[in-house]
């Protein structure tokens, strides 16, 4: 990768219709989520956040566990296969720590307040870490096209997934 590929990978200046891209979007707003959540200060206000982020958060891990973790497992390179086993052990912490939070006797507790924060503090963590190590072994890799099918596919399944997660609607009545 040249000097300047890197740079733009570490500053993020990607192409619209690259995984990167996409994925840096979705990252910026669960952590815009993640964070009101653990800021609110009432309860009604976090479980709000949490109801609002949850769904964003488990659509976008499995699509990009699909989509990204799993091409990287079969890369060349030890690194970036490291590198997506390392995100997807993360991806579990986080799916542990939110079915936590999901049921009732956690979610009315005084103990909620400090499982967001540290959420929260996940997150923040395993997307800088992605957003450096992962979107580098992208750039490294794969090609500019390979990327951008990983974005199509990416944004396809995210799609499915958000769909699959909503509550069916009752049928309206005549």
């Amino acid at each position: 990768m040249s000097v300047i590929e890197s740079v733009k990978t570490y500053l993020g200046a990607q192409p619209a219709n690259d995984i990167r891209a996409v994925l840096h979007g979705d990252h910026e707003e669960i952590l815009s989520l993640a964070r009101d959540m653990a800021e609110a200060r009432t309860a009604d206000k976090r479980m709000s956040y949490f109801g609002a982020l949850k769904p964003l958060l488990t659509a976008h891990a499995r699509a990009e566990e699909k989509v990204v973790y799993v091409p990287m497992t079969k890369a060349k390179g030890e690194a970036s296969r490291d590198l997506a086993n390392e995100g997807f052990v993360e991806h579990s912490l986080v799916d542990v720590l939110m079915e936590r939070m999901g049921k009732p006797d956690v979610a009315g507790s005084d103990g909620w307040k400090a499982h967001a924060t540290v959420l929260k503090e996940l997150l923040e963590h395993h997307i800088k870490e992605e957003e450096g190590e992962i979107f580098s072994a992208l750039q490294k890799q794969f090609s500019d096209q390979q990327r951008e099918a990983m974005a199509v596919n990416f944004a396809a399944e995210k799609e499915r997934l958000t769909k699959a997660m909503r509550p069916p609607r009752e049928p309206q009545q005549g």
